[in-house]
């Protein structure tokens, strides 16, 4: 349970949600707790390495699909929030922090 939610704090569960993809993480958070127990095969570990890809998890595949996760620090609000609700607020989404990028790396000009 600790993976799984870990997974769907990340940026990416943005286009998971999107897509509908709950399935496929549930499916990778599975083979990942399999691939980290000794004795796992390879073929588990190639599995894992396979939808980290698909799920846009490797540097790689999220500059293929056109993404870049910022990592520009948030300004700090000048007055300081009067209220929890107002404080969480100023927190930057996983949202915020996911961007498109302009057709990177493509073979024209």
């Amino acid at each position: 349970m600790v993976v799984w939610r870990q997974m769907w704090k990340r940026p990416q569960a943005i286009v998971w949600e999107e897509q509908m993809s709950h399935r496929q993480v549930a499916m990778h958070v599975r083979t990942s707790v399999e691939a980290e127990e000794h004795g796992a095969t390879a073929a588990i570990r190639g599995l894992l390495l396979r939808q980290e890809n698909d799920l846009l998890l490797t540097h790689a595949s999220l500059l293929k699909a056109g993404y870049r996760i910022s990592v520009n620090p948030t300004p700090q609000p000048t007055v300081a929030a009067s209220t929890p609700a107002a404080a969480k607020r100023n927190v930057p989404s996983a949202r915020g922090r996911l961007r498109a990028l302009p057709n990177v790396g493509a073979d024209t000009p």
